[in-house]
């Protein structure tokens, strides 16, 4: 059986060099209409993952929704089809247990604690899986998929308005126009929601409220300043990937 040898220094200093090629472009990629499209469809499944992450899914498999090592598919009753290729995102390497015995034996010194490393590691998404066969049970990946017309995201509403308040706004729901969603008031520190809308389409248009309120608190604090255009892009983006997250 052939011997597995280590990759040299020059071998390790190359690929982490590659390495970080792959995130700048991944970076770069967002400055495109089509690179912020990607990576705004790729954070509404993956907001909780770190920015980096979610930039290197975007740039490898823009229609990626459900990524996950080779071990956690098999465990979630899944194999990776033969000849796939990973994807390759960071993924925390912990210190060793020999490297947290020697600092706990030299004092445990905070400030000199082995520190958690990085590398690009493998994953697959749900497109380059298929089901284990019986007596598995896969697990189900599709989440629940919300109309607009519909009213099963009430719960929403109430950490949404807590939001707002949290930052010293008031949501009032009442009778507006019928081609008024809502609007943001920085005046009286109010987001106004229309009653004849659907409850799905109110948490929508709350939802997108909430991303001018958070831009006014921002502006206040910090002399922030942009366009009615670019301000719309921000929020309109925060709404996509937060209703998205939320099945709507």
């Amino acid at each position: 059986m052939p011997t597995k040898t280590k990759p040299s220094d020059a071998e390790r200093q190359a690929r982490r060099e590659a390495d970080r090629a792959k995130a700048a472009a991944a970076v770069e990629a967002l400055t495109t209409s089509e690179g912020w499209q990607a990576w705004l469809a790729s954070r509404r499944h993956f907001h909780r993952y770190s920015l980096n992450n979610q930039l290197l899914i975007a740039m490898q498999c823009p229609e990626a929704t459900y990524v996950a090592g080779f071990r956690r598919w098999l465990q979630l009753g899944y194999a990776v089809r033969k000849g796939e290729t990973a994807l390759r995102i960071w993924m925390p390497i912990p210190p060793s247990k020999k490297a947290l015995a020697e600092w706990e034996a030299a004092g445990a010194v905070t400030d000199e604690r082995p520190r958690t490393m990085f590398r690009l590691g493998p994953v697959f998404d749900r497109s380059q899986v298929q089901e284990l066969p019986a007596p598995a049970e896969p697990v189900t990946l599709d989440p629940p998929i919300s109309e607009p017309e519909g009213d099963e995201l009430a719960w929403a509403m109430v950490p949404l308005t807590g939001l707002a308040q949290s930052v010293g706004y008031v949501v009032v729901v009442e009778p507006m126009p019928e081609r008024y969603g809502g609007c943001c008031v920085p005046e009286t520190r109010t987001l106004a929601i229309n009653e004849r809308e659907s409850v799905n389409h109110r948490v929508k248009t709350l939802v997108h409220e909430l991303g001018h309120m958070l831009f006014r608190v921002e502006r206040e604090e910090d002399d922030l300043e942009l366009t009615y255009s670019e301000e719309e892009l921000v929020v309109e983006s925060i709404a996509f990937t937060v209703c998205g997250s939320l099945g709507l």
